[in-house]
């Protein structure tokens, strides 16, 4: 499933979006000018009905490398993710997962990518089972 792009400066990654299905946008910080991403990412929000699955994923437009921070945060929780990730062309990357109790709302998830030397965040998607 290809996850479409949409560009936006400065999106807050802790957005939290009513609705299903998997949409996704980066925004660049290092740079002065919108540039698109080759690829898309999000934070995946799913409520499980006893707990919420929150999964940072990247879709690679073509083959990169580069490193990810995942951070969730909120009643008591701070957990904190990341590291270096490679993805071929047309294939999507889970970059870091956790399932907490509560609804999605008491936490504040964040999910950032460098890539080529440039900074993306991405944001938060609300997705039914």
């Amino acid at each position: 499933m290809t996850l479409p792009l949409s560009p936006r400066r400065f999106l807050p990654a802790a957005l939290i979006l009513a609705g299903a299905g998997l949409a996704a946008a980066c925004t660049t910080a290092s740079v002065a000018q919108e540039t698109a991403a080759p690829f898309a990412c999000q934070i995946s929000v799913e409520d499980t009905g006893r707990a919420t699955a929150f999964r940072g994923l990247v879709q690679a437009n073509e083959s990169l490398s580069g490193s990810y921070s995942f951070s969730l945060a909120g009643r008591g929780t701070n957990i904190r993710q990341g590291g270096a990730f490679t993805a071929r062309a047309g294939e999507t990357v889970t970059l870091g997962q956790s399932m907490l109790s509560g609804d999605a709302a008491d936490y504040d998830a964040s999910l950032s990518l460098t890539v080529n030397g440039e900074t993306y965040r991405c944001r938060a998607v609300e997705t039914e089972l």
